[in-house]
């Protein structure tokens, strides 16, 4: 897979719900099943990094993370689409999140966690999902005109079908999803990815969440979630146009 599989997959949902918005004044309602790629996240439990704190991610922060994802997620593209690709992701995710968690280090934003509570255990609000819509909607329109945009949304589209089979069914089960879980590459090892677990755990349990989900791959490195005690409840092999196969897994956990 060219692109970096589980950020194009959220991409594929973005353009799946482009395409129902056209039917309604072109606002995006989509993203029922979340393709995270939390595997990017610092798989190694390492040693606590005193100088990281955590903090509510602001809209200052946008750069930084977008940033971030282009070089680990879409740097096989050219920049200007993986920008665009990036940008698009981000808003999307944060279209649909209740909680959005930034771990920061000398002055720097080095991880992002996001996560979605169902309204029926929660009285959280949800983030400005209106603003996030229409910034996802103006970064993803020029993406059809190119090549390497096409390309992305073509590969993105193959990977809805295949989470979709992944949550079919079992939806009902949970009621908070981690949406995405990223870490800069050059601090992992030093507990980034353990601090903001925690933290959005911590957050599942206050508002009385039962159960959670995330979706992964084997591009990620899903140790993590197994040394964390998280549950592989589903799995899908398919097979790539170069003749490997990748799997795609459902996790679920209780914070």
């Amino acid at each position: 897979m060219d692109l970096a599989g589980r950020g194009a997959a959220r991409l594929g949902i973005l353009f799946e719900g482009v395409r129902r918005a056209t039917i309604r004044v072109r606002v995006a309602d989509r993203y029922g099943v979340t393709p995270v790629a939390p595997g990017a996240a610092d798989a190694t439990m390492g040693h606590m990094d005193d100088s990281v704190t955590m903090r509510p991610l602001h809209r200052d922060d946008y750069p930084t993370v977008i940033e971030m994802m282009r070089r680990m997620w879409y740097a096989s593209v050219g920049d200007a689409c993986a920008r665009r690709l990036a940008a698009a992701d981000l808003h999307h995710c944060l279209s649909r999140s209740t909680v959005a968690m930034a771990a920061e280090r000398d002055g720097e934003v080095v991880g992002v966690i996001l996560g979605r509570v169902a309204a029926a255990v929660s009285r959280r609000r949800p983030l400005p999902r209106c603003r996030h819509v229409l910034h996802m909607i103006r970064e993803s329109i020029p993406l059809p005109f190119s090549a390497e945009g096409r390309r992305g949304i073509r590969e993105a589209l193959e990977l809805i079908a295949v989470d979709a089979h992944l949550i079919r069914g079992i939806g009902s089960r949970y009621d908070a999803e981690i949406v995405l879980f990223l870490v800069d590459e050059r601090v992992r090892g030093r507990g980034v990815g353990r601090m903001l677990f925690d933290r959005i755990l911590r957050t599942f349990r206050n508002v009385g969440a039962n159960r959670y989900f995330l979706f992964t791959d084997t591009t990620c490195d899903v140790g993590f979630y197994d040394h964390r005690g998280l549950t592989r409840f589903r799995e899908r092999r398919v097979s790539r146009r170069d003749g490997a196969d990748d799997v795609y897994y459902l996790y679920e956990g209780r914070p």
